[in-house]
């Protein structure tokens, strides 16, 4: 079922893609505690954008439509970033410590908690570690493949899986956050 993931793509870049992302949602509420501001300018800017707006009133479509397409940006972003060799793994800590970051200053250590019980998450992380973990191979393929030249053909040898894998873990988290938010809009009331 994922030979073609695993025959281009080893699975200790997978692993070491997790590993940074993790070490970043454990890094963010140390950092959010310490108030190292630096650190917290991008997650809390993303924040308020998305709470100015990003409505629960717009339509299902509208919704549905906008994650994926922010989603996608972010994670073909950590994609092609191998092309700079080490931004991949830059992207994989600090999208989890962005994140969590977000989920910190929310919710407090429950924001955490949330983040890593939500199926919406169990969705997109995976999503998120392939897509470094791609970024990261281009890096290899440039500096031990034959530079460049050897990465752009590689890149788009790796297309199809980012694709295949990333495209549509994404679709699949798009939908299930959008009906997951309209569920919530239309309940609140019974939630409290």
């Amino acid at each position: 079922m994922f030979n073609d993931l695993f025959e281009h793509l080893n699975f200790a870049f997978i692993f070491i893609a997790a590993v940074l992302f993790f070490a970043g949602i454990y890094t963010a509420p140390a950092i959010v505690q310490k108030n190292i501001g630096w650190m917290l300018i991008y997650p809390r800017w993303v924040a308020k954008l998305m709470e100015k707006y990003f409505s629960a009133r717009w339509n299902f479509l509208t919704i549905f439509s906008l994650i994926f397409m922010l989603n996608n940006v972010s994670l073909f972003a950590g994609f092609i970033s191998g092309f700079l060799v080490i931004l991949p793994l830059f992207f994989a800590f600090f999208t989890g410590f962005h994140v969590a970051v977000i989920g910190y200053d929310l919710l407090g250590w429950q924001g955490i908690w949330h983040l890593l019980v939500n199926p919406v998450a169990w969705l997109e992380f995976p999503a998120a570690w392939i897509s470094f973990a791609l970024g990261i191979k281009l890096g290899f393929t440039v500096i031990f493949g034959g530079g460049f030249s050897s990465a752009g053909k590689m890149c788009n040898s790796l297309l199809p899986i980012y694709a295949k894998y990333a495209m549509v873990l994404l679709l699949i988290a798009a939908l299930l956050e959008s009906g997951m938010i309209l569920w919530a809009e239309k309940h609140k009331n019974d939630i409290k």
